[in-house]
């Protein structure tokens, strides 16, 4: 589903953003009257942006109930690894065969920006990152559909970090080599890294929920005078 561009966009950004950085919690329920009037906007917009979130696996729409953040449980929580080893174990060897020099370039300035978000103690950057550059890593199969796949797996695994785990990983050595062994044609020790990588990943989560959600109003109220200011200038 694509975005309409300006206030769609901004609003897909703001939800998925506050997702990642564990204000949206896991089953907290998203109103689409409360989110239109916190950007200003119609719930026309919101409505296209939850479905895409949804379709993202982000969100999860429960008929007659309304929109919620999803919530893995801990059984789904590991069967979302075991499904990630399965298959980017598997797609990692192919890509060994397939990658291309412009590809694992820019793989390098993805790990550069890893480090970068490291280095200002950027968590949720850190997470925006790490999470493409697995999906970049399964695109170069030329598969599309295990790009799709490895995808959907990964906004799931952003809320099971949210819910179960710690946002601020450190993932930038086991990066390194992963795509080292890429860049040689080292299939066997490609796979071999990866498998080890998202196991390390799966035994950091304690599988104990903590926190709790602010208000719904309260994460996206500030945003809402910025996105009239900047749909008043659209409109001179």
């Amino acid at each position: 589903m694509k975005l309409q561009p300006a206030n769609e966009v901004e609003i897909y950004n703001a939800i998925k953003s506050a997702i990642l950085d564990g204000k949206l919690r896991p089953n907290m329920q998203l109103v689409e009257e409360v989110i239109a009037e916190s950007f200003g906007v119609s719930r026309t917009p919101v409505r296209h942006v939850l479905r895409k979130l949804a379709g993202e696996k982000l969100l999860t729409v429960i008929p007659y109930k309304g929109t919620f953040v999803s919530h893995p449980t801990v059984e789904e929580a590991k069967q979302v690894f075991e499904a990630r080893r399965l298959l980017e174990v598997s797609s990692i060897k192919e890509a060994c065969r397939y990658r291309k020099v412009a590809q694992i370039e820019k793989l390098r300035d993805m790990l550069r920006e890893e480090k970068e978000a490291h280095g200002k103690q950027d968590a949720l950057g850190v997470l925006r990152v790490t999470g493409d550059f697995h999906v970049k890593l399964a695109e170069l199969t030329g598969n599309g559909f295990i790009g799709k796949y490895v995808e959907e797996l990964v906004s799931l695994t952003y809320v099971i970090i949210a819910l179960y785990g710690e946002k601020y990983q450190r993932c930038c050595h086991d990066h390194e080599r992963i795509l080292t062994a890429v860049e040689e044609g080292d299939a066997a020790k490609a796979a071999s890294w990866m498998e080890e990588h998202l196991r390390e990943l799966e035994a950091g989560l304690n599988f104990a929920e903590t926190g709790s959600a602010a208000a719904l109003s309260d994460i996206f109220k500030p945003r809402a005078p910025q996105m009239q200011m900047q749909m008043q200038m659209q409109m001179k």
